[in-house]
């Protein structure tokens, strides 16, 4: 049912279409890619049924109030002086009007354009009408996966159809990083354990055949999940494996002087031990991680050409896979069941085990009387969309959640320790672009095999940034390219194949937090603190110049009006460099993303500096465990899959040695 009137309808459609517009091909402009419009995909429907899935009521108000206002000649006027309703004007005028609300010193009004221009370009670029290739990929020759063979799933999910109450040794919430290995590591002891997993199960010729399908599927609010102030993207998985079903496989071991921190600063003790580096060890072999199979796709290889001509130390990327074929899909699910996330490893360790694993299923609560854990209410969405109620009691509940969940579920079980929520880092990202003058594809082969971590530490406390590579779908592609009027975009858009990127994260030393709305459900408050900002900048500046050294023709920087230096056309790069530190970085004014959540219950030496003790154990709870990327003590400044996995392997072998 549509949630917006007659005229909302109109004003949104008329927005899209300004955004994309068909428009006559001038000098080397693509006549398929130019003269299609948001209109040609009935892209207004597919943006309303997107919102009406990912937004609260007050959200879906909100963007009915500013419909209305774009409707009136009044607000457009004082926006913009083109004193007339949207619909009155000239796709000049409109494009004026999305303009100023994209470069506006008002940070609402630049939230508002990027809710436009994020949606409706996104959907554009990913949508497959009818189950067809969308009509925009012949421009860049790009192909969804082939469909594989079926076969058996390795897999069955406990069915539940009925309410219930059920019976277990160990509850486990979560099924990633954490969860998973926790699951693996205690079935496999013999213990009687059972999964609880919000997203779905896909066997490997199940996952989904297309971005937009992906992001719907596999990711936390169908890819669309914002902080609250929506200065930043949040990619988070929500599927039977977590984040290690979607993520790029980089798998680095926590750095010693990390561990370090954790251990005398954080009191996580045992963080330098040996029987954590034996956890290191343990998940290592059983995820086959390696450096022989990250062959480097050709975006990796102009940042690896860029970086050496700058004496930089451009490294081999560890990964997790084995038997890895050239599917161009990492992110959206291994089709080739190559990458040995905790899906293809300790999830199936587990079930083989005996262990029960239920899908759809949504944690409402932890049970606890007296101070001691008994269980957990859960909701269960089947296939069909009928809900059940079930109580799972249990002797043990171990919450892997992930860092957004994790809290939630606490706090909403009524925990009232004072890091719960807080400390919440996330390895803040963004990107600059490079054009080249040879194919780059960028969504083809293995997305990370490539890593420079020479600015690392960057204030001699271990806080800096690092810099590699990502993959770069029509949709996501569409989503982050800067937008400043329709034709330069489909012109940036339409070089997407000779596109290459360079991503910038950094080690957060500041951090947000995560409450609950009125509902209950996590609210993400972060912003990028001007003691990040500086790392980040620096990292932006570096990645330039790595475009340049290895030949770019072009680079951009990440910010909405996309400022562009072309190497002997417009002075000296240092110029160009220093005009976009004095810009800076301010809320929605550029792309930020993150990819990496952690420490929002995390491990502490005592109640003051965590939720839970260094076994894993909550400091109110006794048998109520965490162990995701929550209980990292802080920020590792690496890709954090590892660390997860092996803080988790180290818990697990707490709770054997309790029970």
């Amino acid at each position: 049912m549509s949630f917006l009137s007659v005229a909302e309808k109109e004003t949104l459609s008329i927005i899209c279409d300004t955004l994309i517009p068909r428009l006559e091909p001038e000098n080397g402009d693509d006549p398929n890619l130019f003269q299609l419009c948001a209109s040609d995909l009935d892209l207004v429907t597919h943006f309303e049924a997107y919102i009406d899935r990912i937004t609260t009521p007050a959200e879906k108000r909100q963007l009915k109030f500013v419909l209305n206002g774009l409707n009136t000649g009044l607000l457009n006027g004082i926006i913009s002086g083109h004193w007339a309703p949207l619909k009155d004007m000239p796709q000049a005028a409109r494009e004026d009007v999305l303009k100023k609300l994209a470069t506006s010193r008002f940070e609402l009004a630049r939230t508002t354009f990027l809710t436009f221009k994020r949606v409706s370009t996104f959907l554009f670029y990913a949508l497959m009408p009818s189950g067809q290739p969308n009509p925009t990929w012949k421009t860049f020759n790009y192909q969804p996966p082939p469909q594989p063979e079926t076969q058996p799933r390795p897999i069955e999910p406990f069915t539940i159809n009925a309410p219930a109450v059920l019976e277990t040794e160990i509850l486990v919430i979560g099924s990633g990083a954490g969860g998973g290995v926790v699951a693996g590591e205690l079935a496999q002891a013999g213990y009687e354990v059972m999964v609880i997993e919000k997203g779905d199960y896909f066997a490997d010729h199940e996952f989904p055949r297309s971005e937009y399908e992906g992001m719907a599927q596999l990711y936390e609010k169908h890819g669309a999940l914002v902080t609250s102030d929506a200065t930043m993207s949040i990619l988070a998985g929500s599927t039977l494996g977590g984040g290690t079903t979607i993520n790029w496989s980089a798998s680095f071991r926590t750095p010693d002087y990390v561990l370090k921190e954790w251990e005398q600063v954080l009191g996580f003790s045992g963080a330098t031990s040996q029987a954590l580096q034996n956890s290191f060890d343990a998940v290592i072999q059983r995820t086959n991680i390696n450096t022989a199979e990250s062959l480097a796709n050709p975006n990796n290889r102009v940042f690896e050409r860029g970086s050496q001509a700058l004496g930089y130390t451009c490294e081999v990327v560890p990964r997790n896979v084995k038997g890895c074929e050239v599917c161009d899909f990492c992110n959206y699910g291994c089709q080739f069941g190559a990458k040995m996330g905790t899906l293809k490893t300790y999830l199936q360790d587990a079930y083989d085990a005996g262990a029960k694993i239920v899908v759809r299923g949504h944690v409402d609560r932890i049970l606890h009387r007296h101070g001691k854990v008994i269980g957990a209410v859960v909701h269960v969405k089947e296939k069909n969309g009928a809900v059940h109620h079930v109580t799972v009691k249990a002797k043990v509940v171990v919450v892997s959640a992930g860092t957004i969940h994790t809290p939630a579920i606490l706090l909403r079980s009524g925990l009232s320790n004072p890091n719960i929520g807080k400390n919440l880092y996330l390895h803040p990202t963004t990107v600059t672009t490079g054009l080249f003058d040879e194919p780059i594809d960028p969504w083809r082969g293995a997305p990370l095999t490539r890593v420079v971590r020479d600015f690392k530490n960057l204030d001699g406390n271990g806080y800096g940034v690092w810099l590699e590579n990502a993959p770069a779908h029509p949709g996501l592609n569409g989503l982050a390219t800067p937008w400043l009027d329709a034709r330069q975009y489909k012109r940036a858009i339409q070089r997407l194949p000779n596109m290459a990127n360079i991503i910038i994260l950094t080690r957060d030393r500041d951090s947000g937090r995560i409450t609950l709305d009125k509902h209950g459900q996590p609210h993400i408050h972060y912003r990028l603190s001007h003691y990040d900002a500086k790392h980040l900048m620096l990292g932006m500046k570096e990645a330039l110049k790595i475009h340049i050294a290895a030949g770019a023709l072009e680079v951009s920087t990440p910010h909405n009006d996309r400022p562009t230096y072309v190497p002997g056309r417009n002075g000296k790069l240092d110029y160009f460099l220093t005009q976009m530190e004095k810009r800076g970085l301010k809320p929605n004014d550029f792309a930020l993303f993150s990819a990496h959540q952690m420490s929002t219950a995390r491990i502490g030496g005592d109640s003051a500096r965590g939720a839970i003790d260094p076994t894993g154990q909550s400091y109110e709870i006794k048998n109520l465990y965490v162990a995701d990327g929550s209980a990292l003590p802080n920020a590792p400044g690496v890709n954090p899959m590892l660390s997860i996995m092996a803080v988790s392997h180290y818990i697990a072998q707490q709770i054997k040695s309790r029970m």
